[in-house]
C-alpha cells in the first residue's frame, strides 16, 4: 500500500504544479490584455526604385545595368538618382551624397525618359506604369553612343505606393526643360 500512496502523491504534486503553471499563464494573458494598448506604426510604403537591364543584340548577355533610386520631390518631376551601374568591367556604386541625379521628360515622340547628367546616356521607358503598385516589368531602349542602342526591360516598383503619379505627366520638348 505504500507504494499506492507515493504514486498517488506524485500524481496529485504534478496535478497542483500543472494548474498552478496554468493559472499564472492565464493571468499574465488577462494582465497584458488589461494593459494599454499598444501603438501600431502605419506601414511605410517602400522607396520606389527603378532597375534596368540592357541586352546585346542577341539577348544573350547584359551589357549594362543601372539601378535607380526614384524620389518625387514636391510640384517638380520625379528624379531619378542612379545608386549603381554595371557592366561586364566591373560595378561603379554611389554614396547618398554622390548620386548622379538623371532628370526625367517626356522625348519628342511622348515616351518617358530619363537621361544622365551629361547628356550621354538615355533611358526610353516604354509604357511607363507610374500609378502601378509593388513591382511591373517595363519595356525599355537604351539610347548611348557608347553602348549603342539596346533593348532591355526595366523593374519598377513601388511607384504606385508613392501617391505620385501626376508627376510623370509633363510636357514634350522645350517645355519640358522649363
Amino acid at each position: 500500500m505504500p507504494v499506492i500512496h507515493i504514486r498517488r502523491s506524485v500524481l496529485l504534486l504534478s496535478a497542483g504544479a500543472a494548474a498552478v503553471l496554468l493559472a499564472g499563464i492565464a493571468i499574465a494573458r488577462f494582465a497584458h490584455q488589461g494593459a494599454a494598448p499598444q501603438q501600431t506604426t502605419a506601414r511605410q510604403s517602400p522607396a520606389p526604385t527603378l532597375n534596368c537591364v540592357f541586352y546585346d543584340l542577341t539577348h544573350a548577355n547584359i551589357v549594362v545595368s543601372f539601378d535607380f533610386a526614384v524620389a518625387f520631390p514636391d510640384g517638380a518631376p520625379p528624379r531619378f538618382d542612379l545608386r549603381s551601374q554595371a557592366t561586364r568591367d566591373g560595378n561603379q556604386v554611389f554614396d547618398a551624397g554622390e548620386r548622379p541625379v538623371w532628370p526625367y521628360a517626356l522625348d519628342d515622340d511622348g515616351a518617358p525618359a530619363i537621361t544622365s547628367p551629361d547628356g550621354a546616356i538615355r533611358i526610353v521607358l516604354f509604357a511607363l506604369e507610374p500609378s502601378a503598385r509593388g513591382v511591373a516589368f517595363v519595356d525599355a531602349g537604351l539610347r548611348s553612343n557608347e553602348y549603342r542602342n539596346l533593348d532591355g526591360k526595366c523593374r519598377q516598383s513601388d511607384f504606385g505606393d508613392s501617391g505620385h503619379a501626376a508627376a510623370f505627366r509633363m510636357p514634350t520638348g522645350d517645355a519640358a526643360q522649363k
